[in-house]
C-alpha cells in the first residue's frame, strides 16, 4: 500500500468514528441531548398528594362543646396522641372516706391523707385512642357516690373536662398539679396552680347524746341535724336523715 493510500484509510476511519459518536451520543446519553441533567428525575407525585392534603386540612377545625379547635387533621390519624388529663383525689378530712365512681368495679377506700392519682382521656378531642386504651367513657365528667361516717351522696363529681380550669389539667403542655381535695373543713376543693375553688359542701350530720348539763351523756339520740354550710351541697344526700339520726335510704336533697 502507497503512503497516499493509507492516509486515505486513516482519513476514512476517522470519519465513521465521528459519524459514529453523532448517532450514537443520543442513546448513550439521553440527557445530553435535550440539554437536561443525565440523571433520572424522582417523581414529586407522591409530594404534591401529600401537600394537597395538608392544603385541604390546615383550615378546617372541629370545634367541641368548650369552643375549643381541634385540627381536623386529626381525625383517624394514629400519629396524633390522645390527650389526656391529670387531676388527682386527696382526702385531707381527717377520717376515712370512700368513692365509687363511674366505671369503678367497686368502691375505693381512701384514709386520712391518701391521695389517689387519676388519669383521664380527652372526650372531645377527635383523635383516635391507643389500641391499647379502652375509651369505655363517653361524658366530659366523672361522678362518684362520696361516703364517710355514715354519711352518703352521690352526683360527686371527681373532673370535668368542661371545667375553666380543665385545660391546664393536661399531661402534655399543661401546668399539671391539679387536684381534687376533700378537706376537713367539709368543702370539695378543685386545686390548680391558678389558685383554689370551692366546688361544693360535704353533708355530715351531726348527732348529740348530750342532755347540756341536765342529766349529762344520754343513752338515746337526741336526734341529728346538718350543720349551716357556706357553700352549695356538691351533690345529693343518699337517704333522708330521720329523727333518731338513720337514713331510710330514699335521695333527699337538703336545703342550702
Amino acid at each position: 500500500m502507497t503512503r497516499r493510500t493509507s492516509l486515505a484509510a486513516g482519513r476514512l476511519r476517522a470519519a465513521l468514528t465521528v459519524v459514529t459518536a453523532i448517532i450514537f451520543a443520543p442513546l448513550l446519553l439521553p440527557g445530553a441531548a435535550s440539554g437536561r441533567h443525565p440523571h433520572p428525575l424522582v417523581s414529586l407525585k407522591p409530594r404534591l398528594e401529600v401537600a394537597a392534603a395538608n392544603d385541604a386540612t390546615k383550615d378546617c377545625f372541629i370545634t367541641d362543646k368548650n369552643g375549643r379547635k381541634w385540627p381536623c387533621s386529626r381525625v383517624n390519624n394514629p400519629a396524633a396522641n390522645l390527650t389526656m388529663f391529670d387531676c388527682n383525689i386527696e382526702n385531707l378530712m381527717g377520717v376515712e372516706m370512700y368513692l365509687d365512681c363511674d366505671g369503678d368495679q367497686r368502691a375505693y377506700y381512701m384514709a386520712p391523707g391518701d391521695k389517689r392519682y387519676e388519669s383521664y382521656a380527652s372526650v372531645f378531642d377527635p383523635a383516635p385512642p391507643p389500641r391499647y386504651f379502652n375509651l369505655e367513657r363517653t361524658r366530659p365528667k366523672v361522678s362518684c357516690e362520696w361516703g364517710c361516717d355514715g354519711n352518703k351522696m352521690t352526683g360527686v363529681v371527681v373532673w370535668d373536662e368542661q371545667w375553666p380550669e380543665a385545660w391546664s389539667c393536661r399531661e402534655v403542655g399543661g401546668d399539671g398539679q391539679c387536684r381534687i381535695v376533700f378537706e376537713s373543713n367539709r368543702e370539695v376543693v378543685l386545686v390548680t396552680r391558678a389558685g383554689r375553688r370551692v366546688l361544693g359542701d360535704l353533708a355530715i350530720k351531726e348527732c348529740s347524746k348530750n342532755w347540756w348539763g341536765y342529766g349529762g351523756w344520754l343513752p338515746f339520740g337526741l336526734g341529728c341535724t346538718y350543720p349551716k354550710h357556706d357553700h352549695p351541697y356538691y351533690g345529693t344526700i343518699k337517704g333522708k336523715l330521720l329523727d333518731d339520726g338513720h337514713m331510710d335510704g330514699q335521695q333527699y336533697v337538703h336545703a342550702t
